[in-house]
């Protein structure tokens, strides 16, 4: 029994973890296997920064690596072409170079056709017994078209489709529709795959696997959408990425060095598990949090870094298990592996811990931060206040940890002027990371906003109309197949028309990144703060004794209580609270927000090793 992985176009370039880790399970049953990572060849062809583009950059319900490989599968149908470079168009209007990424389309989709007969007739597939695809985002086109001509080349091939497009509806639906897909793996597939391989190979019947969707008698036949799944994450082996390596050496030589690798210590959410956000549809039937024990992350990051000599390791999990405080990152400080890591965190960190990520070699994070609106954020369920996520980032700015996070509006039931005001809020954190995209929304399947639309304020909820333009399916099919969706508010709302003030001060702190600080040096009987931001009205203030230390105590956000407490206590009687208060918020030397006082001022920036790590290991992240 031989097995090939297909990683196809437009996954980014970086190692297929998925995938990687069943070759790790196929190895002790003595099943040989192999990941092609088609999407590298691909991108040499077509050109890296472009295949970057459509693989990394352009918004993901447009579909758009689908949308290429959508001729070379469904045969070429003009209306439905010209119908999606017409949307494509009015999406992305507002771009320079609107016309050049037009051309792009039509070049990678030209390039498409001939790709799949290339790749049918150069790689010698009669050696495999199991061809399985990994599908995620706009992997499923170039997977299905190159599937179907495998399976009219090679009737002995056993064709598999898995990953987050294949999960539960989804993935009954593609078997349904597509009779060359001989199984699909629904969910987590590190028990069910081994097992459909171990029935291949011994003729046991398949459809008593949970999580496998086969064909009998022409019907799609299963136990169970719902995989087993792996408890004790321990027991999982270590991902092989030799065939990355080995594949990114033949078509970018020059990347080698540089490679990130992927690691997960966690799956599920564990507050997803108790307070699922409104607009997340990621892990689908598998929310339950496991992580793996802190001995086996430190075991597996040494040896990732020594198997593959990699200096950045991006973490896959949804979210830090916040015991890794404890039992992790200080051991992370003292083995000093020399690896930068990438982790998703909540937003809500205190100082100190953003202090052990940075001293454990977390240079970035994706913290969710969303908003700067408790009410929106409530809305949204994340556990957060707008004061908390504007704390992160001045903290993050101080201990040079590299924050990547999006705005997001459009939420019903929000309330418009919330927009207005977070515009003020920006005036007065320009010196801090600015998102890195703002945008409305999205509606993915298995978020509560999919599943419970009616109840948020949701209505004629529809597959998102890039299906149509890709897919030559019934909107039924459609509508089982996709992920993304459009929808329409219950209120008739139109956040288009009340969210313009923030987005516009979104992209001028964007365009202004990196332009000015806002920094104090701290003389014991007196604070220096130096506003170096653009737009400011005085550069340098001097804080006495008293200012200073109410300053001070505002490093972490206070209640107006709090602070009239604390002049009592330190009695600070000389000072005029409600003055002092007032001037330093109109100077945007602090801001009050949720009725609470947070001083903006950070004790210095990045130092320079700070700054060059963030600008190294940013270089190797994707989103």
């Amino acid at each position: 029994m031989n097995v090939a992985f297909v990683n196809a176009p437009f996954s980014s370039i970086r190692p297929a973890i998925g995938v990687s880790l069943l070759k790790a399970h196929l190895q002790p049953m003595g099943v040989e296997s192999e990941v092609l990572y088609l999407n590298m060849a691909f991108a040499q062809r077509l050109g890296l920064s472009d295949y970057r583009y459509l693989a990394e950059f352009a918004p993901p319900p447009s579909l758009i690596g689908d949308w290429i490989f959508s001729r070379t599968m469904f045969g070429r149908r003009r209306e439905a072409e010209a119908e999606y470079l017409a949307m494509y168009s009015s999406r992305f209007g507002r771009l320079p170079d609107r016309d050049s990424k037009i051309a792009l389309l039509g070049r990678a989709q030209a390039l498409a056709e001939r790709f799949v007969d290339e790749w049918v007739d150069t790689i010698d597939w009669r050696r495999y017994d199991v061809v399985g695809f990994t599908t995620t985002f706009t992997q499923n086109v170039a997977s299905l078209a190159l599937a179907r001509r495998l399976k009219q080349r090679f009737s002995h091939l056993h064709t598999v489709f898995g990953g987050a497009n294949c999960e539960a509806e989804m993935g009954l639906q593609l078997h349904q529709a597509f009779q060359f897909v001989d199984f699909v793996c629904s969910g987590e597939a590190d028990v069910s795959f081994p097992r459909l391989i171990g029935a291949l190979k011994s003729g046991a019947r398949v459809t008593d696997i949970p999580g496998v969707i086969a064909r009998a008698d022409g019907e799609s036949r299963y136990s169970s959408l719902t995989p087993e799944r792996v408890k004790d994450l321990d027991s999982l082996p270590h991902p092989d990425y030799d065939d990355y390596f080995r594949q990114l050496a033949q078509c970018f030589p020059a990347l080698v060095g540089r490679a990130s690798v992927l690691m997960e210590s966690s799956r599920g959410c564990w507050w997803g598990a108790k307070h699922h956000c409104t607009f997340c549809g990621l892990n689908g039937t598998s929310m339950a949090f496991r992580s793996k024990s802190p001995g086996r992350v430190l075991d597996e990051l040494a040896a990732l870094r020594e198997r593959y000599g990699a200096s950045y390791v991006e973490m896959v999990d949804n979210i830090l298990d916040m015991r890794y405080f404890r039992e992790v990152l200080p051991q992370l400080r003292q083995t000093r592996l020399k690896v930068a890591l990438f982790y998703e965190t909540k937003a809500n960190l205190t100082r100190a811990q953003v202090e052990s990520l940075r001293d454990a070699g977390v240079s970035n994070i994706q913290p969710g931060i969303e908003s700067f609106s408790t009410q929106v954020l409530g809305i949204m369920r994340k556990g957060t206040t707008g004061i908390q996520n504007v704390q992160l980032l001045k903290w993050c700015r101080e201990f040079g940890v590299k924050p990547y996070w999006n705005l997001l509006y459009g939420f019903p039931g929000e309330n418009p002027a919330e927009y207005e005001a977070m515009a003020d809020t920006i005036e007065s954190i320009r010196h801090f990371d600015p998102p890195h995209g703002v945008g409305g929304v999205r509606l993915d399947r298995f978020s509560p906003n999919y599943f419970d639309a009616v109840k948020l304020g949701l209505c004629n909820v529809r597959p998102d109309r890039s299906y149509a333009c890709i897919y030559d399916l019934p909107y039924e099919t459609l509508a089982n197949l996709a992920y993304y969706f459009q929808y329409d508010y219950a209120d008739g709302r139109q956040p288009e028309q009340y969210v313009g003030v923030a987005t516009r001060a979104v992209k001028r702190w964007q365009s202004e990144a990196g332009s000015g600080d806002l920094t104090y040096a701290d003389h014991g009987d007196c604070l220096a703060v130096w506003d170096l931001r653009s737009r400011a009205e005085t550069m340098l203030t001097i804080l006495n004794a008293q200012e200073r230390a109410l300053y001070m105590y505002c490093d972490h956000y206070r209640s107006r209580g709090e602070i009239d407490e604390f002049v009592r206590r330190e009695e600070h009687s000389a000072l005029d609270v409600d003055e002092y208060l007032d001037r330093l918020v109109r100077s945007r030397l602090m801001i009050a927000l949720d009725s609470r006082y947070l001083s903006l001022a950070v004790r210095s920036g990045p130092s320079k090793r700070q700054k060059e790590r963030r600008a190294d290991s940013a270089a190797h992240l994707v989103f």
